[in-house]
Protein backbone atom coordinates (compact mmCIF):
# COMPACT_ATOMS: atom_id res chain seq x y z
CA UNK A 1 0.00 0.00 0.00
CA UNK A 2 2.85 2.19 0.63
CA UNK A 3 4.39 1.75 -2.55
CA UNK A 4 1.25 2.01 -4.47
CA UNK A 5 0.50 5.66 -2.39
CA UNK A 6 3.72 6.78 -3.19
CA UNK A 7 4.56 6.16 -6.65
CA UNK A 8 1.34 5.72 -8.31
CA UNK A 9 1.23 9.06 -8.71
CA UNK A 10 4.42 9.84 -10.17
CA UNK A 11 3.12 7.26 -12.60
CA UNK A 12 0.28 9.13 -13.86
CA UNK A 13 2.26 12.17 -14.29
CA UNK A 14 4.81 10.74 -16.11
CA UNK A 15 1.93 9.14 -18.11
CA UNK A 16 0.11 12.64 -18.19
CA UNK A 17 3.63 14.27 -19.64
CA UNK A 18 3.66 12.56 -22.44
CA UNK A 19 0.08 12.14 -23.28
CA UNK A 20 0.52 16.29 -23.62
CA UNK A 21 3.89 16.43 -25.03
CA UNK A 22 3.27 13.45 -27.34
CA UNK A 23 3.08 15.38 -30.29
CA UNK A 24 6.56 16.84 -29.81
CA UNK A 25 8.80 14.12 -28.53
CA UNK A 26 7.14 12.00 -31.83
CA UNK A 27 8.20 14.93 -34.12
CA UNK A 28 11.66 15.29 -33.00
CA UNK A 29 12.26 11.22 -32.47
CA UNK A 30 10.31 11.07 -36.46
CA UNK A 31 12.91 14.14 -37.83
CA UNK A 32 16.04 12.37 -35.95
CA UNK A 33 14.98 8.50 -37.14
CA UNK A 34 14.52 9.93 -41.21
CA UNK A 35 17.19 12.06 -41.16
CA UNK A 36 19.74 9.05 -40.39
CA UNK A 37 17.72 6.85 -42.40
CA UNK A 38 18.97 9.15 -45.32
CA UNK A 39 22.17 9.65 -44.28
CA UNK A 40 23.52 6.24 -44.17
CA UNK A 41 21.47 5.57 -47.44
CA UNK A 42 23.64 8.21 -49.41
CA UNK A 43 27.25 6.95 -46.87
CA UNK A 44 29.29 5.31 -49.25
CA UNK A 45 30.04 1.54 -48.52
CA UNK A 46 32.85 0.49 -46.84
CA UNK A 47 34.05 -3.24 -46.92
CA UNK A 48 37.33 -4.98 -45.25
CA UNK A 49 39.02 -8.25 -46.95
CA UNK A 50 41.51 -9.75 -44.20
CA UNK A 51 44.33 -11.88 -44.65
CA UNK A 52 46.21 -13.59 -41.61
CA UNK A 53 49.72 -14.75 -41.98
CA UNK A 54 52.25 -16.47 -39.33
CA UNK A 55 55.76 -16.10 -38.69
CA UNK A 56 57.79 -18.80 -40.29
CA UNK A 57 59.24 -21.68 -37.67
CA UNK A 58 62.38 -21.00 -35.95
CA UNK A 59 64.86 -22.82 -36.89
CA UNK A 60 68.31 -23.99 -34.17
CA UNK A 61 71.39 -22.71 -35.02
CA UNK A 62 73.73 -25.26 -34.61
CA UNK A 63 76.08 -24.75 -30.96
CA UNK A 64 79.23 -22.80 -31.57
CA UNK A 65 78.47 -21.01 -34.72
CA UNK A 66 76.35 -18.07 -32.99
CA UNK A 67 79.34 -17.27 -30.93
CA UNK A 68 81.73 -17.54 -34.08
CA UNK A 69 79.72 -15.27 -35.98
CA UNK A 70 79.75 -12.65 -33.32
CA UNK A 71 83.57 -12.68 -32.83
CA UNK A 72 83.91 -12.46 -36.60
CA UNK A 73 81.76 -9.56 -36.32
CA UNK A 74 78.63 -11.17 -38.45
CA UNK A 75 75.13 -12.13 -37.18
CA UNK A 76 74.34 -16.18 -37.68
CA UNK A 77 71.29 -16.39 -40.09
CA UNK A 78 68.47 -16.24 -38.39
CA UNK A 79 64.36 -16.54 -38.78
CA UNK A 80 62.35 -13.11 -39.10
CA UNK A 81 60.63 -12.66 -35.86
CA UNK A 82 57.06 -11.63 -35.55
CA UNK A 83 58.52 -7.48 -34.46
CA UNK A 84 59.98 -7.41 -37.59
CA UNK A 85 57.18 -8.15 -40.00
CA UNK A 86 54.81 -5.99 -38.04
CA UNK A 87 57.53 -3.33 -38.10
CA UNK A 88 58.10 -3.85 -41.65
CA UNK A 89 53.77 -3.93 -42.23
CA UNK A 90 53.58 -0.42 -40.90
CA UNK A 91 56.50 0.66 -41.90
CA UNK A 92 56.15 4.07 -44.68
CA UNK A 93 58.73 2.27 -47.04
CA UNK A 94 57.05 -1.04 -47.74
CA UNK A 95 54.00 1.45 -48.45
CA UNK A 96 55.72 3.47 -51.07
CA UNK A 97 56.80 0.06 -52.70
CA UNK A 98 53.57 -1.09 -52.77
CA UNK A 99 52.67 2.42 -54.26
CA UNK A 100 55.21 2.93 -56.90
CA UNK A 101 54.97 -0.61 -58.01
CA UNK A 102 51.59 -0.97 -58.43
CA UNK A 103 50.25 2.64 -59.75
CA UNK A 104 48.19 3.54 -56.96
CA UNK A 105 48.64 7.17 -57.08
CA UNK A 106 45.17 7.45 -58.80
CA UNK A 107 43.50 5.34 -56.75
CA UNK A 108 44.36 6.17 -53.58
CA UNK A 109 44.55 9.63 -54.31
CA UNK A 110 41.29 9.99 -56.44
CA UNK A 111 40.19 13.69 -57.40
CA UNK A 112 42.93 15.28 -55.62
CA UNK A 113 45.37 13.31 -57.89
CA UNK A 114 43.74 15.05 -60.96
CA UNK A 115 43.52 18.36 -59.29
CA UNK A 116 46.83 18.98 -58.18
CA UNK A 117 49.09 18.32 -61.12
CA UNK A 118 51.62 21.12 -59.84
CA UNK A 119 51.91 19.31 -56.76
CA UNK A 120 55.68 17.71 -56.42
CA UNK A 121 56.07 13.80 -56.56
CA UNK A 122 57.12 13.70 -53.15
CA UNK A 123 54.18 15.24 -51.83
CA UNK A 124 52.12 13.16 -53.74
CA UNK A 125 53.48 10.13 -52.71
CA UNK A 126 53.27 11.09 -49.27
CA UNK A 127 49.55 12.43 -49.51
CA UNK A 128 48.84 8.29 -50.80
CA UNK A 129 51.44 6.66 -48.11
CA UNK A 130 48.56 8.53 -45.54
CA UNK A 131 45.70 7.24 -47.41
CA UNK A 132 47.25 3.45 -47.30
CA UNK A 133 48.14 4.12 -43.68
CA UNK A 134 44.14 4.56 -43.64
CA UNK A 135 42.86 1.98 -45.62
CA UNK A 136 45.55 -0.67 -43.98
CA UNK A 137 45.40 -2.24 -40.12
CA UNK A 138 47.71 -4.34 -38.41
CA UNK A 139 46.86 -6.26 -35.87
CA UNK A 140 49.07 -9.03 -34.17
CA UNK A 141 47.39 -11.74 -31.73
CA UNK A 142 50.14 -12.48 -29.57
CA UNK A 143 48.46 -16.02 -28.42
CA UNK A 144 47.95 -17.43 -31.91
CA UNK A 145 50.95 -15.92 -33.19
CA UNK A 146 49.50 -15.00 -35.92
CA UNK A 147 48.91 -11.65 -37.94
CA UNK A 148 46.27 -10.18 -39.60
CA UNK A 149 46.31 -7.51 -42.46
CA UNK A 150 43.01 -6.06 -43.03
CA UNK A 151 42.23 -3.54 -45.62
CA UNK A 152 38.83 -1.53 -46.00
CA UNK A 153 37.83 0.34 -49.44
CA UNK A 154 34.60 1.54 -50.68
CA UNK A 155 35.47 -0.94 -53.17
CA UNK A 156 35.68 -4.73 -52.16
CA UNK A 157 37.93 -6.17 -54.96
CA UNK A 158 40.00 -2.91 -54.50
CA UNK A 159 40.67 -3.80 -50.59
CA UNK A 160 42.02 -7.68 -51.40
CA UNK A 161 43.93 -5.90 -53.96
CA UNK A 162 45.94 -3.78 -51.53
CA UNK A 163 46.21 -6.71 -49.05
CA UNK A 164 47.84 -9.26 -52.29
CA UNK A 165 49.55 -5.83 -53.17
CA UNK A 166 50.99 -5.66 -49.58
CA UNK A 167 51.82 -9.54 -48.95
CA UNK A 168 53.79 -9.91 -52.26
CA UNK A 169 56.00 -6.74 -51.58
CA UNK A 170 56.81 -7.68 -48.07
CA UNK A 171 57.39 -11.12 -49.28
CA UNK A 172 59.73 -9.26 -51.62
CA UNK A 173 61.82 -6.75 -49.47
CA UNK A 174 62.47 -9.44 -46.79
CA UNK A 175 64.01 -11.87 -49.54
CA UNK A 176 65.58 -9.48 -51.02
CA UNK A 177 67.20 -8.02 -47.73
CA UNK A 178 68.22 -11.34 -46.71
CA UNK A 179 69.48 -12.26 -49.70
CA UNK A 180 71.58 -9.23 -49.64
CA UNK A 181 72.58 -9.29 -46.08
CA UNK A 182 73.58 -13.55 -46.52
CA UNK A 183 75.72 -12.37 -49.71
CA UNK A 184 77.48 -9.88 -47.57
CA UNK A 185 78.13 -12.23 -44.85
CA UNK A 186 79.54 -14.67 -47.03
CA UNK A 187 82.21 -12.59 -48.73
CA UNK A 188 82.94 -12.03 -45.51
CA UNK A 189 84.42 -15.15 -44.57
CA UNK A 190 85.20 -16.29 -47.30
CA UNK A 191 87.67 -13.94 -47.06
CA UNK A 192 88.57 -14.77 -43.50
CA UNK A 193 89.27 -18.46 -44.62
CA UNK A 194 92.52 -17.57 -46.23
CA UNK A 195 93.47 -15.33 -42.95
CA UNK A 196 93.41 -18.43 -40.22
CA UNK A 197 95.20 -21.73 -40.58
CA UNK A 198 93.70 -23.10 -37.98
CA UNK A 199 91.45 -26.46 -39.11
CA UNK A 200 88.80 -25.94 -36.56
CA UNK A 201 88.44 -22.94 -37.07
CA UNK A 202 87.99 -23.28 -40.76
CA UNK A 203 85.92 -25.56 -40.29
CA UNK A 204 83.24 -23.41 -38.35
CA UNK A 205 83.25 -20.83 -40.53
CA UNK A 206 82.64 -23.14 -43.37
CA UNK A 207 79.52 -24.24 -41.62
CA UNK A 208 78.64 -20.49 -41.57
CA UNK A 209 78.71 -20.09 -45.01
CA UNK A 210 76.76 -23.19 -45.87
CA UNK A 211 74.26 -21.56 -43.65
CA UNK A 212 74.39 -18.51 -45.10
CA UNK A 213 74.38 -19.99 -48.78
CA UNK A 214 71.08 -22.17 -47.78
CA UNK A 215 69.78 -18.83 -46.80
CA UNK A 216 70.28 -17.08 -50.21
CA UNK A 217 69.04 -20.48 -51.42
CA UNK A 218 65.82 -20.15 -48.93
CA UNK A 219 65.21 -16.59 -49.97
CA UNK A 220 65.54 -16.95 -53.73
CA UNK A 221 62.41 -19.41 -53.37
CA UNK A 222 60.64 -17.05 -51.28
CA UNK A 223 57.49 -19.02 -50.58
CA UNK A 224 57.13 -19.43 -46.99
CA UNK A 225 60.51 -17.67 -46.41
CA UNK A 226 59.70 -15.89 -43.63
CA UNK A 227 56.03 -16.02 -42.94
CA UNK A 228 53.20 -18.23 -44.64
CA UNK A 229 49.79 -17.10 -45.36
CA UNK A 230 46.95 -18.90 -43.40
CA UNK A 231 44.27 -17.54 -44.45
CA UNK A 232 44.62 -15.60 -47.79
CA UNK A 233 41.93 -12.71 -48.57
CA UNK A 234 38.44 -12.88 -50.13
CA UNK A 235 36.38 -10.48 -51.97
CA UNK A 236 34.07 -9.19 -49.09
CA UNK A 237 30.15 -9.93 -49.83
CA UNK A 238 28.78 -7.66 -47.27
CA UNK A 239 29.78 -3.82 -46.07
CA UNK A 240 31.12 -3.39 -42.37
CA UNK A 241 30.17 0.48 -42.76
CA UNK A 242 27.42 2.35 -42.70
CA UNK A 243 25.72 -0.16 -40.15
CA UNK A 244 22.46 1.11 -40.73
CA UNK A 245 20.37 -0.69 -38.15
CA UNK A 246 22.53 0.71 -35.16
CA UNK A 247 22.99 4.54 -36.72
CA UNK A 248 18.94 4.46 -37.11
CA UNK A 249 18.74 2.38 -33.26
CA UNK A 250 21.35 5.04 -31.89
CA UNK A 251 19.57 8.15 -33.42
CA UNK A 252 15.79 6.53 -31.71
CA UNK A 253 17.09 6.70 -28.64
CA UNK A 254 19.33 9.85 -28.53
CA UNK A 255 16.13 11.87 -30.37
CA UNK A 256 14.01 10.04 -27.45
CA UNK A 257 15.82 11.40 -24.78
CA UNK A 258 16.53 15.30 -26.59
CA UNK A 259 12.46 15.04 -26.84
CA UNK A 260 11.85 13.85 -23.60
CA UNK A 261 14.06 17.05 -22.58
CA UNK A 262 12.41 19.51 -24.92
CA UNK A 263 9.11 18.53 -23.36
CA UNK A 264 10.06 19.53 -19.74
CA UNK A 265 11.78 22.60 -21.24
CA UNK A 266 8.94 23.56 -22.77
CA UNK A 267 6.82 22.89 -20.07
CA UNK A 268 9.23 24.77 -18.14
CA UNK A 269 9.25 27.90 -20.03
CA UNK A 270 4.99 27.47 -20.54
CA UNK A 271 5.02 27.64 -16.62
CA UNK A 272 7.19 30.88 -16.29
CA UNK A 273 5.49 33.14 -18.54
CA UNK A 274 2.45 32.00 -17.05
CA UNK A 275 3.58 32.84 -13.79
CA UNK A 276 4.69 36.35 -15.17
CA UNK A 277 1.48 36.70 -16.84
CA UNK A 278 -0.44 35.93 -13.41
CA UNK A 279 1.43 38.44 -11.45
CA UNK A 280 0.54 41.22 -14.13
Amino acid sequence: MFFCKKYVPRFDYFILFFTQHKKLIIIIVAIAVIVSVVTSLLMTPVYEAKAVIAPASQQNVPSGMGVLAMQLGIAAPTPSSVTEIVNLLNSNILREKVIKKNNLLPVLLGDEYKNKKDNSENKRIWSAIRALQGMLKISYKQKDNIIEVSAQSNDPEMAVKIINYTVTELTEHMSSEARRVAETNKKYLESQLSATADPFIKTKIYSLIAQHVEQVMMAEVKENFAFKVIDPPRVPDQRIKPNRRRMVMIAFIASLFAGIFAAFLKEYVDKVRNDKSGKI
